[in-house]
């Protein structure tokens, strides 16, 4: 991201030599100065991309010009705070991470390349992010430790206390399920909807009367998706599967008891048959419990608020140079 302006000056040197009016050029290639660094116009606009495909894919408002250069004027503001401070990240730490993602995941080098294609990504764009994260977790908590700062126990004690938080101590009721799919193929007639409903429910009331779920989700949904895990999905809290379906069905997953099967649900792409294969219950943790979360939690607060005062103080400190317009 970041080029010194001593090869930039180097290059309008050797440009010159040769007799080219370059430094329009070079200053034009120039979005943004930042004390003695530089953010390029391209390196600007492939982070403006980068952030409208974030935005597209996670659901969040599309951002700004001015905010996206914000962003990255902010990171060089940290990169150069750690540095100063001689905190590093290591690459095999950066690989490490890239494993367990793809361990996580069961991706393969080739799977996760594919993925990262699809946000405008590269391995290296992922491996500075992470870089650029856990080198501001770093400096936040070095300037944590430098100012003093502490939680109190009887900070946290009042956080516990106060209603407003119990839904941040409370663990959320978790559902684990398998699934039937009856895959719908594109666009149905209205018969073609009548047939792929009554092979649902087909399944469903065999599945009911205690056929093999394996075999079911074999002979409905593919050998592939048995043999991966048996319809397997995993683990659920209400606020995931609300993100899914309706309330209603919903209520009526987390209703039932371990092993029963819920009638078939439609979706897009086909109806799915759920079967609760576990569940746990909606738990309010005790203080003891809860005490270092909420540690956590009140210093996150706090070291946001540190990082904000910290980075308007940088940006008082330091010549911020905008060369192109943010609109």
């Amino acid at each position: 991201m970041r080029k010194k302006f001593i090869f930039t000056a180097l290059f309008l040197l050797m440009v010159s030599a040769a007799g080219f009016n370059a430094s329009s050029e070079i200053v034009n290639g120039i979005a943004c100065k930042v004390g003695n660094e530089i953010i390029t116009i391209h390196e600007f606009e492939r982070a403006y991309d980068q952030m409208k495909v974030e935005s597209v894919l996670y659901g969040k408002p599309q951002p700004t010009r001015r905010e996206v250069m914000n962003d990255l004027v902010e990171k060089i503001l940290l990169t150069i705070e750690a540095e100063r401070k001689g905190i590093v990240v290591t690459e095999e730490e950066l690989e490490g991470i890239v494993d367990n993602i793809k361990k996580q995941n069961n991706l393969t080098d080739e799977a996760l390349l594919r993925e990262l294609e699809k946000e405008k990504l590269t391995i290296t764009d992922l491996k500075n992010q992470y870089r650029q994260e856990i080198l501001t977790s770093r400096l936040v908590n070095q300037l944590i430790s430098e100012r003093g700062d502490r939680i109190a126990d009887e900070e946290i004690r009042s956080f516990y206390n106060d209603p407003e938080n119990k839904r941040l101590i409370t663990l959320p009721g978790i559902v684990k399920l398998s699934v039937i799919l009856v895959r719908a193929s594109g666009e149905l007639s209205y018969q073609e909807s009548i047939e792929l409903k009554k092979r649902a429910l087909e399944a469903y009331e065999r599945a009911m009367k205690g056929e093999s779920f394996t075999a079911l989700v074999a002979e409905y949904s593919g050998a592939e998706a048995a043999s991966a895990a048996g319809g397997y999905i995993g683990s659920f809290t209400k606020e995931q599967l609300l993100s899914m379906m309706t309330a209603d069905n919903v209520e009526t997953i987390f209703s039932l008891d371990e092993k029963e099967i819920a009638p078939p649900i439609r979706f897009k792409d086909g109806y799915r048959i759920f079967r609760l294969d576990g569940k746990t219950e909606q738990k309010l943790l005790t203080f003891e419990e809860s005490y270092e979360n909420i540690k956590s939690y009140l210093l996150k607060i706090k070291g946001d608020e540190l990082l904000d005062r910290f980075l308007a103080e940088m940006k008082e400190a330091v010549v911020i140079q905008y060369l192109i317009d943010m609109g």
